[in-house]
């Protein structure tokens, strides 16, 4: 337990300390490029989330299982009209 206790104050302080160097030591200019910086790689992120979550997943997609209800629906129609309903 006392190691969990020592890395949970290290990481406050860490925490504390770039707060504090965020807020009082970096200008205007610094600041928008590290928002920037933070925007891109947020972005990449959720692309490349976006790109690798079918692959991920064993089912179809969303969008995927909404066309097979159709074809269906669409499919099961036809069968009924055949019948004279």
């Amino acid at each position: 337990m006392r190691t969990l206790e020592r890395m949970a104050i290290a990481l406050g302080v860490v925490i504390v300390g770039i707060t504090a160097v965020y807020r009082y030591m970096l200008g205007d200019e610094q600041k928008a490029a590290l928002q920037e910086g933070a925007d891109v790689l947020r972005a990449a992120t959720r692309e490349i989330s976006d790109s690798i979550t079918p692959l991920m997943s064993d089912g179809p997609t969303r969008s995927e299982e909404e066309a097979a209800a159709r074809a269906n629906q669409e499919r099961t129609a036809a069968q009924w009209e055949a019948l004279g309903y």
